[in-house]
């Protein structure tokens, strides 16, 4: 909509006059800003005023263009010189359709970024958690049935296509390794120890009678239920109900957290029967919680006052009473794109968390929020605005009381809706995503999970391409680091005069076949991510074995040296690095460009301490990428 009023006499100058506004206001805002330091180009920013900065540009060059082109086929005409008024009749023409196109190029439509709009290896903020910006991915391709298409007409798809034996094995691995625990009970405590002391609690584990709020993702219950049944939209994905389960084993048979202590569900939606059957069958004392409280079910109570003050001062909202009978928080979203946020994984989950005044549980709770989401920006450019997720985020009961935030990807979805769709993308080449990720660090994990959308869309059509919408990553950034934030805003959610510091570290890994952050290059103190294929016989923290690549050492055990033999069918390029087996690398020797052959490579360990690794083998050439890995035992 134009800002300007729209009558039968202006609807067309009305959206002009913008843009002419906007262009001049953004290339004076650009010059002003990066002339006296040029660095500020790459601000995000910066580079939302780039385009719209260039189409203006563009835009009154095509004008100048055009009238100049006029003004020679009059003169033309006048000298009887037919064929050069016809020449510049046809220069004038091309110049319109220029300015024409400059100008709906970004009054139209959804404004997207292009893939080099994100840097690289450059973290922003402070990395947070127990082990400070770590991710754990774990990946097992038999979690879910690769043959199974999900259709409408299949209502209980999880049970019968979901492993729930190896989504629980996954839910382990992946606090194991996040901690570097030795075992599943020793993670859990390090967990919770790790969030007390930060709350000056104390280094003090979990103790009995703590009540624990497990937020997940059912926005498919909105519209698609009768009563508390699930009659549709069975394409579509909210979260897994065996991610659910394997949840509350842990915390119920590990942890020791009595049934009775622990609340989940989705505030506002239903905890429909799909759910119900799979959970309550086996643990029948937990809070299952929705928004109606029927047949059984938990019924959300609201705070008797307004708890989260939106910091643009436009809003403020009551939160269930259950987030703040709580003493530890646990954030299980779904892994989507957005048609309206680009992205919703952790901190978009909050969008159910708000209960605003008067709406019914077939509604949408929080529809006053949608106006700072990225797709609702009233003006171009769609960057370096105001986000209400970073309030979410830094909230003390919401993100502040967060103790680990797990994103479900075993199946994956698009759009709000959630529809289900095999992925593309390397490792997962046309299967489902099969993954779990896992962080105490609040941005990190929306980042990571963030590369792996951008990766999978990019090539889809732009209709679809919403993790590309400008403004998607805003709230990392003002997440991150305060210095982001837009001018007048000071992120202050419960309106008590303290504003927010760092709540993570944000940043883009270095590419889609290495998936390396700083932390795992050892360039920065950003980003760590640990990867776990937990379909091999070990959990090595590697992508899949590929056949034309193999590889062994000996001896093995080995003390000081070990001898790496590999074959290459082709020309290639080949890095070797060394990695523990909780994922991080240890040693990375120099790429080599080797021929196609056998080849034997001593590699010296003897500065490694005593363990188990992986030597992680890499062959690039014109074939292909090539990966295998080799377990070894140092002594």
């Amino acid at each position: 909509m134009s800002i300007f009023p729209v009558s039968k006499k202006n609807k067309r100058s009305g959206p002009l006059l913008l843009f002419i506004i906007t262009g001049i206001a953004s290339t004076i805002w650009f010059l002003i800003r990066v002339i006296p330091k040029p660095q500020r180009a790459s601000y995000p920013c910066m580079k939302a005023a780039a385009p719209i900065m260039s189409s203006f540009v563009v835009y009154m060059i095509s004008i100048s263009g055009t009238f100049f082109a006029f003004k020679k086929v009059r003169e033309k005409i006048v000298a009887t010189k037919y064929i050069s008024a016809l020449t510049f009749m046809v220069v004038a023409i091309v110049m319109m359709s220029f300015s024409e196109l400059s100008r709906n190029n970004k009054v139209n439509a959804k404004n997207l970024v292009s893939a080099n709009y994100f840097d690289a290896n450059n973290p922003v903020g402070v990395a947070q958690g127990l082990k400070p910006g770590r991710v754990v991915w774990v990946w097992n391709p038999e979690a879910t049935n690769a043959d199974f298409v999900v259709k409408n007409n299949i209502d209980n798809w999880w049970a019968n296509y979901t492993n729930g034996k190896i989504v629980e094995s996954m839910l382990e691995k992946a606090i194991i390794a996040y901690t570097d625990a030795s075992n599943l009970n020793d993670g859990w405590d390090a967990l919770f120890k790790h969030f007390n002391s930060k709350k000056n609690k104390g280094n003090i584990g979990y103790k009995l009678g703590e009540k624990i709020y497990v937020k997940i993702n059912v926005t498919n219950s909105c519209c698609s239920v009768s009563g508390t049944t699930k009659i549709n939209d069975f394409d579509r994905m909210d979260a897994t109900p065996e991610l659910m389960l394997a949840i509350l084993k842990q915390l119920i048979e590990e942890v020791g957290v009595a049934q009775e202590d622990i609340f989940m569900g989705d505030p506002f939606r239903t905890f429909h029967d799909l759910y119900w059957d799979v959970c309550h069958s086996v643990y029948p004392n937990v809070n299952y919680v929705d928004g109606k409280g029927e047949n059984g079910r938990y019924k959300t109570v609201a705070t008797s006052e307004h708890k989260i003050f939106f910091s643009d001062k436009k809003f403020k909202f009551r939160l269930p009473q259950e987030y703040y009978d709580a003493e530890y928080f646990i954030n299980l979203p779904c892994l989507k794109s957005h048609d309206s946020g680009g992205i919703t994984l952790g901190a978009k989950n909050h969008q159910g968390s708000i209960l605003q005044d008067g709406a019914q549980p077939s509604e949408q709770s929080a529809m006053d929020m949608h106006y700072s989401l990225p797709d609702h920006d009233k003006s171009e450019g769609g960057s370096h605005r105001f986000r209400h997720l970073v309030d979410c985020l830094g909230h003390e009961k919401m993100g502040g009381n967060t103790l680990l935030t797990i994103v479900d990807g075993i199946w994956a979805g698009r759009s709000w809706e959630g529809y289900v769709e095999k992925w593309e993308m390397f490792p997962f080449n046309g299967d489902y995503p099969n993954s779990i990720f896992l962080s105490q660090d609040l941005v990190a994990i929306d980042a990571v999970c963030y590369d792996f959308l951008l990766e999978e869309y990019k090539n889809k059509p732009n209709s679809e391409k919403h993790p590309y919408m400008a403004g998607t990553d805003d709230f990392l950034f003002q997440a991150a680091a305060p210095a982001y934030w837009p001018e007048g805003i000071d992120y202050d959610p419960e309106d008590d005069g303290s504003a927010l510091l760092s709540l993570g570290v944000y940043e883009h890994w270095n590419s889609a076949s290495d998936m390396q952050y700083s932390r795992n290059l050892g360039t920065g103190d950003g980003i760590e991510l640990i990867k776990i294929n937990s379909n091999s016989l070990t959990a090595s923290p590697l992508l899949p074995i590929q056949n034309s690549l193999i590889a062994n050492i000996y001896p093995n055990p080995v003390s000081n040296s070990v001898t790496l033999n590999f074959a290459l069918k082709a020309n290639s390029t080949v890095k070797i690095q060394v990695i523990s087996i909780n994922g991080r690398i240890i040693k990375q020797l120099p790429n080599q460009a080797l021929n196609a052959g056998n080849h034997q490579l001593p590699i010296d360990v003897s500065s490694l301490a005593s363990g188990i690794y992986i030597l992680h083998v890499t062959a690039n050439n014109a074939k292909g990428n090539y990966t295998t890995s080799v377990k070894f035992e140092k002594k």
